[in-house]
């Protein structure tokens, strides 16, 4: 057999539990510590972080603003170009009238709302002439897209509003 297990008196178990105690607050009180620690690694960094963001938020204002005259200019300039552009594309209606196009002119507001009311109140006979109809005012919506993609290019934004009122 194994040797004998010595009894223990009360007062060593007493001790065996102090000292137990006392290791388990060490551990508690070092736990503690590195999770602050940890805690004002994290905060550290943190302000690090929004420091940092500032000062690149900073430096994009600056930079933005010594853009603005250049992005202001170019504006300028874009509308200057589009104005010339569009007095430079005066075209002849003779030409809509000589190839008797039933559509109505895209660009002419009059004649657009005429088509779109007298489209309305029409009502189609036959399944042809339905079809008909149909192409003609997907050739009108597509006249009204291709001046919405000309709108876009040359920022003209009150053009641009006008197309989508007309498409929708």
């Amino acid at each position: 057999m194994g040797p004998k297990k010595v009894k223990k008196t009360k007062q060593q178990i007493e001790e065996e539990k102090a000292l137990a105690e006392q290791q388990r607050k060490l551990e508690e009180e070092l736990e503690r510590k590195r999770q602050e620690e940890e805690a004002e690694k994290r905060r550290i960094e943190e302000e690090k972080r929004r420091v940092e963001e500032e000062k690149r938020r900073q430096e994009e204002l600056v930079r933005l603003n010594a853009q603005a005259p250049q992005v202001s200019e170019r504006d300028a300039s874009m509308i200057e170009k589009r104005a010339a552009a569009k007095r430079g594309r005066k075209r002849d209606l003779d030409e809509k009238y000589i190839l008797c196009d039933p559509l109505p002119d895209p660009e002419d507001e009059k004649d657009l709302t005429t088509f779109i009311t007298l489209w309305k109140e029409a009502k189609d006979k036959s399944l042809p002439d339905a079809v008909d109809n149909c192409q003609t005012a997907e050739n009108v919506v597509k006249a009204i897209q291709l001046i919405l993609a000309e709108s876009l290019a040359q920022y003209d934004y009150a053009k641009i509003e006008w197309c989508n009122h007309y498409i929708e």
